[in-house]
């Protein structure tokens, strides 16, 4: 805590000390003498001096002056243009058209702690702005990123409120350690875990859940070893870096953004009905148990779906000021977002504040910080695997059963708990506190020499409280029941980075070195209490049986020290070195410190004589790159003997051992290899990205089994291997530019091969989670693996299982791989239209060669037990002679027909129509009598309509969350809505 009350201490100073005056200023835009398009990215400078400015995305600029700079000279700088020099005089306007010296390079982009132009990458880099993400009506950061980069799987898993996404850059790359990328905001990494201790069965919280993606300026994502190597120890998953939206000299725009709308199930399971189910009944119990005229006065007959899934509204509100002199300028603004849920009961909403100042001091020193404070609050409901969940008991409840009894209270009759009881009054609410900030100084020590210091923090709380009265099943059981936790985490960072850039004729060099410290501090505690006095009271202190309590702390640490030398020649010959030496408290002193070094190299043939006379390629460039990354995350202090404390012995107090110590144990480390092509036709009208890779993770973290003799089950080792390699293939064309009328289409995508090459002694690891995954050398990790299905036997109207080792028995030793959770590729198609007032986008995002395992089937299909089934069942087997792919209903099952199996493997390819956005801007002869600079309306659909063979309600599934290991399961899994929305932006 006393770092973070230093940290908050430097921020505050920092933010009150930016107050600023000026004597004159010169303002104005840069042109390209080609084109007449604006050109970002020009350094503006006095001459002899390191006072200046950078244009923006604009092209614009301005720069303060005093009386003493009329006799200088403002020079103008941009590589691969004509130096610009003009006497600074009297003017204060001041446009500039550059010619081009080689070729205009692109804008300059921020990655790993420094800056370049894009046209200078030696890495595979993929890059999203805000205008690609201000129309989509989603309510994180990463959900906006589904199908815009290639190489990045993104899937939203479920569709409840303010879950977690799996985000995978170039594949699963760990079995133990985490797969998620590392996540930075304006320089600071971030905690993005999910810190619940209330088990919701895979319906997990996440902590960039709590970020607004309407302050977003623009998302770079860094997937090779050459740049993500610059985060080492955590680079190993991808690193996806935040920049969030800054001010900017000349007047204040405020910028209003709404949005609003409703939300729909679009796809429900067919179920039996009252008459379905009892002519089922009979046949499973081989008797007329339930007569027709039985069946005709039976007075029941509920659509539990109807009962339990609601039109749900949705709607999002951000209010921003940009602005600021030729010293200070700023970004101001304040977001509301609210979902409520198509499952009864529940929704999230989030409410931000963010404010980013920078200030110049004087020529040499700039400071800045950025600061933003969150709350939201989460209704959740129990998740797919548990018998108090109301989308599983809403499915598996037969419409025999009614929602109440004629007094009023729930009826709870059924085999499951009653789900609209559930939903109405179960309580289950999670508040999270957040806290993100960062301070800056950048010194100009000389000429081409700059000092930039900067410290952060990341504050958060996430508290749980969950209660189940008495008019609950479960509640009931146990006379009422209560959880209450509280978890903490602060996370403070401290960068120092010295960085030398300097250009001699044709020779550019780039050099930085630099230091980084992190602090992590977590303390959480956990009661689980039963017993309450009154239905009405639901909190702790009302119960009278306190049965489960818990405290937990935790500090750790991560020091580290990195460099960074690009040198080019001419524009043309690029190189690049990267290192970084990290060393971290997870890891025992035998291996506490790793080096994670990459190289790579370009050759922008563009620039070649030899090219100049090909006036259709506008752009060639090939790259190479090799890098180590790392990955650390796995449990803390994994590598010592651990200890639990208050074991009873004989009713005193105690401690037992809980895990042998492993003091060689380090980081899982990944090599990888990348080759690249980036090309531009006719003036880049055309672009082509492409990029082959492989990735090769070894010393994984795995669990070793022990004997029992040793009192333990297992010790995690480094010990497994495993490969990830692919093609990412990015298109872009403009197919019409006209004055009123353009056309943009773009399509992405990617193919990945994932093989797991080395395990302990090479034993599989078997029957993982609902969907039986299993890790083997030679497959991708987490294959489905189970029983074969030849077919139904028409004489008995059982499945016939492959008799895989032709013994004559079908045993556990028949089981084979049946299929595989991982696509043959992915990605996303864009196209972007505008006519002169209206702009039409248009994205699908797909998915093809993927297997889902549906184990909804298993029990909705299965025809023994008591729960509703799909009318999937009444194509079942009846009689000798027919012939169906459905068994017959059985009450006893000898046979086992709803084993693991490929029965229950499905074809989860798709392609979803994710969003379509029709907007309008009105004309500026309309608003500016409003003093309205811009105002446009819209009206946008997500998940419109999806193309698919999966029988279940959604392809875009995994109940276990972001697990990377139980992948590609269904199980009651909720379902990612279909939204329709209608959008208003102004600004003044």
């Amino acid at each position: 805590m006393k770092h973070i009350r230093l940290i908050f201490t430097a921020i505050l100073l920092f933010s009150i000390s930016l107050a600023y005056s000026q004597d004159f200023k010169i303002e104005g835009e840069v042109i390209g003498e080609a084109d007449g398009l604006p050109i970002p990215g020009v350094t503006v400078f006095i001459k002899g001096t390191t006072h200046g400015t950078v244009t923006n995305l604009h092209g614009k600029y301005s720069i303060l002056l005093t009386e003493a700079d009329k006799g200088k000279v403002l020079v103008f700088n941009h590589i691969g243009m004509i130096n610009q020099e003009h006497t600074i005089g009297d003017r204060t306007t001041l446009n500039v058209s550059m010619a081009s010296e080689l070729e205009e390079l692109e804008e300059v982009t921020v990655i790993g702690y420094s800056s370049t132009s894009k046209k200078l990458l030696t890495s595979s880099l993929q890059s999203v702005d805000s205008e690609t993400l201000q129309d989509l009506p989603v309510a994180t950061l990463d959900a906006a990123l589904a199908g815009q980069a290639s190489g990045v799987q993104i899937n939203s898993n479920s569709g409840t409120p303010g879950s977690a996404l799996s985000v995978r850059v170039r594949g699963v790359g760990s079995v133990n350690a985490a797969n998620q990328p590392l996540y930075v905001i304006d320089g600071i990494p971030v905690i993005t875990e999910n810190s619940s201790q209330v088990s919701f069965s895979g319906q997990t919280i996440s902590a960039l859940s709590d970020l607004s993606p309407s302050d977003i300026e623009s998302i770079r994502i860094l997937k090779d070893g050459t740049e993500a190597s610059i985060y080492g120890a955590r680079g190993a998953n991808g690193v996806v870096e935040i920049i969030t939206k800054r001010g900017a000299s000349g007047k204040t725009k405020i910028t209003f953004n709404a949005f609003g709308g409703v939300q729909q199930v679009y796809k429900r399971l067919d179920l039996l009905n009252k008459q379905q189910w009892f002519d089922y009944k009979n046949d499973q119990l081989g008797i007329e148990k339930y007569t027709q005229e039985y069946i005709d006065n039976f007075e029941h007959d509920t659509d539990w779906q109807n009962e339990i899934f609601q039109n749900a509204p949705i709607a999002s509100y951000d209010l921003s000021l940009q602005g600021g002199g030729e010293k200070t300028s700023f970004y101001l603004s304040g977001s509301y977002f609210d979902q409520k849920g198509v499952v009864k009961g529940s929704g999230y909403d989030r409410s931000n504040l963010r404010a980013n100042i920078d200030h110049h001091f004087s020529d040499k020193i700039k400071m800045g910080t950025s600061l933003q404070f969150g709350m939201s609050e989460n209704n959740r409901i129990e998740g797919d695997q548990s018998l108090n969940a109301p989308l599983p008991n809403a499915l598996s409840l037969p419409a025999i059963y009614p929602v109440y009894n004629e007094d009023g209270s729930y009826n709870e009759d059924g085999p499951y708990a009653n789900p609209v009881a559930i939903a109405n009054e179960s309580i289950n609410k999670a508040y999270t506190y957040r806290g993100l900030g960062n301070a800056y100084l950048d010194i100009a020590i000389i000429n081409d020499l700059t000092f930039r210091t900067q410290v952060g923090f990341d504050y958060y709380n996430l508290r749980e409280h969950s209660y189940d009265p008495v008019n609950t099943r479960q509640g009931a059981s146990y006379n009422g029941l209560g959880f209450s936790a509280n978890n903490t985490s602060i996370n403070s960072t401290i960068n120092a980075t010295l960085q030398y850039v300097k250009t001699i004729n044709d020779h550019r060099f780039d050099v930085m070195a630099g230091f980084s410290s992190e602090s992590y501090e977590n303390r959480s505690n956990y009661i689980r209490a039963q017993n309450f006095s009154r239905p009405e009271f639901e909190y702790i202190t009302s119960a009278s049986e306190i049965i489960e309590a818990d405290s937990y702390g935790l500090d750790r640490g991560l020091n580290s020290f990195f460099t960074k030398i690009n040198y080019s020649y001419a524009n043309k010959y690029i190189f690049a070195f990267s290192a970084r030496r990290d060393g971290s408290s997870k890891f025992g002193t035998n291996n506490r410190y790793g080096t994670f070094p990459s190289a790579s190299v370009a050759w922008r043939i563009v620039e070649e004589n030899f090219m100049k006379d090909i006036s259709a390629i506008s752009d060639f460039k090939i790259r190479g790159s090799y890098g180590l990354t790392g990955n650390d995350a796995i449990g803390d202090f994994r590598y010592q003997a651990l200890y639990s404390s208050g074991a009873d012995y004989n009713g005193q107090p105690g401690i037992s051992p809980t895990q042998l110590p492993n003091e060689d144990l380090k980081w899982e480390t990944v090599k990888q290899a990348n080759f690249g092509i980036d090309l531009g036709l006719w003036g880049n009208r055309f672009t082509m990205t492409t990029d082959i890779y492989q990735k090769m993770t070894t010393d994984m973290l795995l669990s070793r089994p022990l004997p029992p003799t040793s009192g333990f089950s297992s010790v995690i080792s480094n010990i497994g291997e495993m490969k990830n390699q692919g093609i990412e293939v990015l298109l872009s064309y403009e197919i019409f530019r006209k004055k009123d009328f353009n056309w943009k289409t773009s399509l992405n995508v990617s193919t990945y091969r994932n093989e797991v090459l080395k395990l302990y002694n090479g034993q599989p690891i078997d029957n993982i989670g609902r969907g039986n995954n299993r890790i083997e050398e030679g497959e991708p990790i987490s294959i489905f693996y189970g029983y074969k299905v030849l077919g139904v036997d028409s004489s008995t109207g059982d499945l016939v299982f492959k008799d895989v080792n032709g013994d004559g028995e079908i045993t556990s030793d028949d089981r084979t791989k049946i299929g595989n959770p991982h696509p043959d590729f992915y990605g996303g198609f864009t196209n972007t239209l505008n006519y002169k007032n209206f702009d039409l986008s248009i994205f699908f995002q797909y998915s093809v060669g993927n297997d889902i395992y549906n184990g909804t089937r298993v029990y909705l299909e299965s025809m023994k037990g008591e729960d509703n089934q799909t009318t999937a069942i009444l194509d079942r087997w009846r009689q000798p002679g027919d012939i169906t792919d459905i068994p017959r209903a059985t009450a006893n099952d000898p046979n086992n027909n709803n084993r693991a199996s490929s029965r229950f493997v499905e074809d989860g390819s798709y392609i979803r129509l994710k969003n379509v956005t029709l907007g309008y801007t009105l004309p500026r002869v309309l608003t500016k009598k409003a003093f309205i600079e811009r105002m446009r309306v819209y009206v946008s659909g997500q998940n419109l309509f999806t193309l698919t063979n999966y029988s279940g309600m959604d392809p875009e599934v995994n109940y276990a969350g972001d697990d990377g290991v139980r992948m590609g399961t269904d199980f009651f899994t909720y379902p990612n809505a279909r939204v329709f929305t209608a959008g208003l932006n102004v600004s003044f």
